[in-house]
């Protein structure tokens, strides 16, 4: 027989949960790219201010499941747009293996493809746009600012990387050269020696001259996964390129924005930055 034990979000009235929707994109290369749209209770679908919201990962997927952070910035009037892009989990292997030594590159391209086919849509205000992201994401939200520096207003990047070669050499000397960890990365971000090229030309900190975005970047000062120093590069970037940007450090938090308290100081740092730069009136 089957019974509720609790509830997760007590708090929360189903009024006030947002709508999901599944959709599909088509990338500029004729890939299928599902996508889905959280979209603001009670607003219009019509020119709305869009955070565009990568996932982390990289291989990792978004579905139609609650999440917080979509839930919290549809509670604020924004619609959030996230997207499997290339090198997501749960298509295939082939699927999976076409984002191997593609960031910045061919799975940038699939959420920047994701963002056009809503702005081309008329949902998303083409002028208000920002990316949001974590670990992954977050690097992608850097990224987008780096490299499509026309299409977002602004970026946070919570516990994102920005210099691609200095992550691989931590995690070889944290593991060793013939530890999972570094074997991993390498194969699926690039090889230090053999693509360093590749490497920098994919790092953020590295094009902070080409960022037209206000920047947010926060980070759990325990993080083992990214270490916070992925954030101090960049924002140091930032700030020499005379570039907006604003850096805070969740003392006490790891990399997965893991208790109560760091969670809701996250949204609080979020909400104010995101009513600043990204105005929903």
């Amino acid at each position: 027989r089957l019974g509720q034990i609790g509830v997760k979000y007590e708090g929360l009235k189903p009024e006030q949960v947002a709508s999901v929707e599944a959709f599909t994109v088509t990338a500029r290369d004729g890939q299928k790219i599902p996508a889905y749209l959280t979209l603001p209770p009670g607003a219009e679908r019509k020119n709305l201010p869009l955070i565009a919201m990568p996932h982390g990962g990289p291989s990792a997927r978004d579905d139609t499941s609650f999440d917080w952070w979509a839930q919290f910035m549809a509670s604020r009037g924004y619609a959030v747009l996230k997207m499997n892009f290339r090198g997501s989990s749960g298509y295939g292997s082939a699927f999976e293996e076409a984002g191997h030594k593609q960031w910045g590159g061919l799975m940038q391209d699939d959420v920047t493809d994701a963002v056009k086919d809503v702005i081309a849509k008329g949902i998303a205000d083409p002028t208000r746009i920002c990316i949001v992201g974590g670990s992954y994401g977050g690097y992608a939200a850097l990224a987008g600012a780096a490299f499509t520096p026309d299409l977002y207003r602004c970026a946070v990047s919570y516990a994102g990387l920005s210099d691609l070669p200095q992550k691989l050499r931590w995690n070889r000397d944290r593991y060793g050269d013939n530890s999972t960890p570094f074997k991993f990365w390498t194969k699926t971000m690039g090889d230090l020696t053999k693509d360093a090229a590749m490497l920098d030309k994919m790092s953020p900190a590295f094009h902070a001259d080409d960022v037209k975005a206000a920047v947010l970047l926060v980070h759990g000062k325990d993080d083992t996964v990214v270490p916070y120093n992925q954030s101090e590069y960049m924002f140091r970037a930032l700030k020499k390129a005379g570039k907006k940007v604003e850096y805070q450090e969740l003392k006490g938090e790891d990399h997965y924005l893991s208790t109560e308290a760091t969670r809701i100081e996250f949204l609080r740092i979020l909400d104010a930055f995101l009513a600043e730069n990204l105005p929903v009136h």
